[in-house]
């Protein structure tokens, strides 16, 4: 196999590169499949010992039932790694896409897509391209199927917000986090970081990365991080992610990509909101 040959991505988004042309899948199974509402009173026996992380599970699971129809702007800085270095992140940018996001009853739309300001009509031809439903990795995290291990529990600050900082580790029988490469499929042990706001007992940051990859997969590394504020839409704040990193690297060798994303603008969307496009006028 090509180690080049490949397509990088994080959680559920499907990737087109300038480096790389084979597909590549890397994705969090979809929450409807796994969760809804959860209840530690109607699940015996997989409540947490620790009632922070029971509570954090609570506000998670009805965190969809809490959100408006809204509406952003995502910008996305795209990178790889500077083929004239072994360094894995020393960074060359390719370019910037923005885009509108609506999220309208669960489902997510994107329009107004322009790749350095020129508008196109196919973003995963032009360079690894991101799109998923945030929600759906603290859930994952956070269901009591992924037995997740939170551990060295800690009172921290981040964004001037009292919190608690967890370790936390999910072994690989008990993942759901599906990575496919080239045909290839694996779903990996992963762990990382996971920051509580101390008063509302929502998710401020999370940190997570792959561990243990089989030397055959064609990646050896996957890792992101993810950066929730609480954000107006009209008359109330929502807790809602303002920026998102991911990398994804080839098994034994120094190339990767990286996306590096804000979440800008948050708005109501309503029936008589409308979105239309800018920039230039002809496709070129």
């Amino acid at each position: 196999m090509d180690r080049r040959n490949f397509l990088s991505a994080f959680f559920t988004k499907r990737v087109r590169s300038r480096l790389f042309a084979r597909p590549l899948l890397i994705m969090m199974l979809p929450s409807a499949v796994l969760f809804g509402q959860l209840d530690s009173g109607l699940l015996p026996g997989l409540a947490s010992p620790d009632a922070v992380i029971d509570a954090t599970r609570q506000k998670t699971m009805s965190f969809d039932e809490t959100l408006p129809n809204y509406m952003l702007k995502q910008f996305t800085a795209r990178y790889a790694t500077d083929p004239k270095s072994r360094d894995r992140e020393a960074w060359k940018q390719l370019d910037v896409v923005t885009a509108d996001v609506v999220f309208d009853h669960g489902r997510e739309s994107y329009a107004n897509v322009l790749d350095n300001g020129k508008r196109t009509k196919d973003i995963e031809q032009t360079g690894a391209w991101s799109q998923g439903e945030f929600a759906s990795i603290l859930k994952t995290l956070l269901s009591p199927a992924s037995e997740t291990r939170f551990s060295n529990r800690q009172q921290v600050t981040i964004v001037n917000r009292p919190a608690y900082r967890y370790d936390f580790l999910v072994d690989q029988p008990h993942s759901n986090w599906l990575i496919r490469a080239n045909g290839e499929a694996y779903k990996p042990s992963y762990a990382g970081g996971i920051w509580i706001d101390k008063e509302t007992y929502r998710v401020l940051r999370i940190e997570m990365a792959t561990r243990e990859m089989p030397r055959e997969f064609p990646l050896d590394t996957v890792k992101s991080s993810v950066d929730y504020d609480f954000v107006p839409i009209e008359d109330h704040r929502y807790l809602l992610p303002v920026h998102s990193e991911a990398v994804s690297c080839i098994q034994g060798t120094s190339e990767c990509t990286r996306n590096v994303i804000e979440f800008r603008d948050y708005k109501k969307y309503g029936a008589n909101s409308s979105i239309t496009f800018e920039g230039p006028a002809k496709d070129k």
